[in-house]
Formats: C-alpha cells, structure tokens, sequence
C-alpha cells in the first residue's frame, strides 16, 4: 500500500505544525497550528491553506500548544466539518487556549490591516467537532488504517500519533511524534517508546543541543536566581507559556517558599489564561505522574501557597509594579512578543536591580530570543495604538532551559535509536523525518540519525512531500 505525507507546516521552522497522511481514500491531517515568531511568520497566519479543508477527513491533534492548535477555528470556518480527535486533557486545554489566541490575533490583524483570523462561533463550532479519548484507545481511522494516542511526555495531555494499517497480514506504522518531553517536568510521566514503527516524523527543536541544566540543577539555579534578586530589592520577572512551564515554575516556587528556601515575596500569576490552565490541570489528575497523582489524593494543593496571588484585571495589572520592595512576576506571553508580560518589560528592563529569567524555546524573530542573545534595547508595541516605545535593558537577563519541554539532542538521538530498536519486530525503521526545528537544528539531528543509527533521515521542508509504504 502507499500512502503521501505533505509537509505543510512545522517544516523548516519550529511552529506552524501541520501534516496531512494522505492514504488513498483518506486525508488524515495531524495538527494545525500558528506560525509564531517574527513578522513574516505571524503574517503566514493570514495565508490560504495549501488544501481544501472540506476533503480532509479528520484532524488528527498533538497537544494544546497554541504552534499545534492555533489555526484550528481557522480550519472550520475555511469549511472543515470533520471530527477533531485528541486526548481529554488535550480538548480541555484548547479552549482557553484558543479564545487567548483569538484575542491576540485579532490585535495582530489590526496592526496588520487584515480581517481577524477567525471568530468566537468558529472556536464554538471547533469545539463541537471535537472529541476527547484516553491514551492507547484504538480509533477506526478508515481505509483500512487505525490510530492510538501514546504519551510524549511534553504537557498535559500531549500525545504521539500511532497510525496502523495492515499490510498483507503485517501491520505497517506510521509515528507522528508532536513534540516530545525530556522528562524535566516534575508533573508528568516520561514519554513512551513506540513499538514496531516503520516511519517515524519527529520533532527537532532542539536537536542540536545538549541542555546543561537536569531538573535538579533548575530548581538549584531558580533558588539562586529568587534569591539574588530578593537581595537586591528588585523583580524577578518570568516571561512564561501559560501551559506547562507556568504549572512546572509554581509547583517548583511553591516548594521552595513552603520549604524556607528562598525569601517569602509575593508572587503574582498575571496571566488569566495560565489560571485557567491551572484549573484545567487539576481537573485532569489521571494525566499526572503517578508521585503527583499521590500527593494530590493525600490532600496536598500542589499549586498553592500563601504568597501567590491571582492577577485577573488589566487594572490590577497595572498596579503591580507601583508595589514596593522584591516580588516575583510571572506573565504571558512565553517569547516577550505579546500579552501582559511587555507592559512590566517595561519596568524591569531598565531597572538595574530586577532580573529577567527566560526559561523556554525563543522562536527566531522573537524578542526574548532577542533579549537572551544580549540585546541593549528593545522595541515594545504601545497598547491601544500607541507608538512602539524603545526600552534599554539594563537589568539581568538569566536563561535556564531546564525547564524546557522539550528532549535535548541526546535524547532525541536516544529515542529514535529505541524507536529503531523497536521496530525489528515487524520491519525495519525506513525513514526518519525530522520536522519542527529551525534548519540548523533539524539538519544537526538528521546527520546524527544517519550517522549513529546508519536510518534514512531527511529534513522535508514546507510544500514538499513524501511517499511512502504504508
């Protein structure tokens, strides 16, 4: 049997997700989400999609992560009608994942002269369509094909994409990994080892790469950071994802105050979205880790303490930074491009007693990986159109990629060769794509891949395709 895979999105670059299986009588697409970073990536948003929505069967989705959802409303109201499958956590997620992004989309369409991405009834009409099933729970795909959901260890709820199809009286599998989990988070399980794969599209973000900092060394390498900059009287300001890092940053701050291991300072969650993220977790425990799915049946509240405080208002906002002596701020958007968290970088780039910690991915184009290569000044938009301010960083800039979500190049390299290891049962692993990374990074891994493992790697970029046995 053959099958086509198109590469439409999250090839050659990091966001954008967004792949169609074509089996013959199917068109199954995996993810479909923003472009986010500069400019140009932002206005790709805007862009027709390569195929017509109505043929696509179903939609196949990864994980919340807005680069992975983001122009799913978009999808719907482009006349997609087909179920949207995920895991329940993923489903639970996307909903405040997507009414944020909608909001801040509809900002970038007014800078850009353009029509708003999409609108409220295309989120509701999303979310009807949508289903929400366990990890491994067998799904009929049709044409003959089958998926299961495997965990990747990457957020709540985040899955690989198992497809299985029969060949002859031989399964035949193709993997689609979404992006994978080096096991740092202190919430959920590690991820999985698919079994029997004989093409395997994965992720690359940061495949060529080693992250220095193991989760014990985070943790370590946070309390100083606090600690620091308590002892200087300034603001320690955390640009952060409201999915996953916020959750990871709280469980770990928590530990530390409740443990008298840094300095009591109020700490301020300006981010609605991440408190309603907050509660979408609890509302998920099964999807915990097993240690955390104990702690919480004993009774624990494993994201509360009594310095933490909920910031719900753009007027409480506002008010934050008149509030005098060290304070801990953590605000969206995770890559400084946006959101509440520009209005207080602000504040704190100029100060030379407050310190800026970045703890995750910087898309190219971004201004914190501006900001975490050096830069001395930045731009930032105005709000309610006001002209964009030029701010001089004379603050601390940390960077602790610890708290990344994603596997190193290492680990990537490990889990293929185990995917690899795994698949002598029923055939060889053909072909490794290596997706979602920047050219650099993809291309690093792809070499490594073939060298190390002597697989076929190929880095595919947008538009192109791949046929293959399946």
């Amino acid at each position: 049997m053959q099958s086509t895979i198109h590469f439409f999105g999250g090839a050659g670059t990091v966001t954008g997700s967004n792949f169609l299986l074509d089996t013959g009588n199917k068109k199954i697409l995996i993810d479909c989400g923003l472009f986010q970073g500069d400019h140009v990536a932002e206005v790709g948003n805007w862009e027709p999609f390569p195929f017509d929505p109505k043929e696509i069967s179903v939609l196949i989705n990864t994980h919340a992560h807005i680069d992975h959802i983001g122009r799913i409303p978009k999808l719907v109201k482009e006349g997609f009608r087909g179920k949207i499958i995920s895991t329940e956590a993923t489903k639970a997620l996307a909903l405040p994942m997507l009414m944020d992004a909608m909001a801040l989309s509809s900002r970038t369409a007014e800078h850009l002269g353009k029509e708003p991405l999409y609108e409220q009834k295309d989120i509701d009409q999303a979310m009807r369509q949508w289903e929400g099933i366990s990890y491994h729970q067998t799904q009929d795909m049709g044409d003959g094909v089958s998926m299961q959901f495997l965990d990747s260890g990457h957020i709540l709820g985040s899955a690989m994409a198992e497809f299985t199809r029969q060949d002859g009286g031989q399964a035949r599998k193709v993997v689609f990994t979404g992006d994978l989990g080096g096991g740092n988070s202190p919430l959920l399980p590690l991820a999985e080892d698919p079994q029997g794969v004989n093409y395997l599209l994965m992720e690359s973000v940061y495949g060529d790469r080693v992250q220095s900092d193991d989760a014990l060394a985070r943790k370590s390498k946070l309390e100083d950071v606090i600690e620091d900059t308590a002892a200087r009287g300034g603001t320690l300001l955390i640009p952060a994802f409201s999915t996953e890092r916020t959750q990871d940053l709280l469980f770990d701050i928590r530990e530390l105050m409740v443990g008298k291991r840094v300095p009591s300072m109020p700490v301020y969650l300006d981010s609605p979205l991440a408190e309603k993220i907050t509660a979408a977790y609890l509302a998920h425990p099964q999807y915990f880790s097993k240690e955390i799915q104990a702690r919480i049946k004993s009774g624990e509240h494993i994201f509360s303490f009594t310095e933490l405080h909920f910031v719900e208002s753009s007027a409480e906002s506002e008010k934050i930074n008149a509030t005098h002596g060290a304070k801990i701020i953590i605000a969206g958007s995770g890559m400084s491009n946006g959101g509440r968290v520009q209005a207080h970088e602000k504040v704190v780039l100029p100060d030379a007693n407050s310190t800026l910690l970045i703890v995750g991915y910087q898309a190219a184009g971004s201004m914190g990986r501006r900001l975490a290569e050096g830069v001395k000044s930045v731009s930032i938009r105005g709000a309610h159109r006001q002209p964009s301010e030029t701010v001089h960083v004379a603050c601390r800039v940390e960077t602790l990629y610890g708290y990344s979500a994603h596997m190193d190049g290492e680990q990537l390299l490990e889990f293929a060769n185990k995917v690899s290891e795994g698949a002598h049962d029923s055939g060889t692993l053909k072909e490794v794509f290596v997706v979602m990374g920047e050219p650099a990074s993809a291309g690093f891994l792809a070499q490594r891949i073939r060298d190390y493992l002597s697989i076929k790697a190929t880095t595919p970029h947008a538009g192109e395709k791949a046929e293959i046995e399946f």
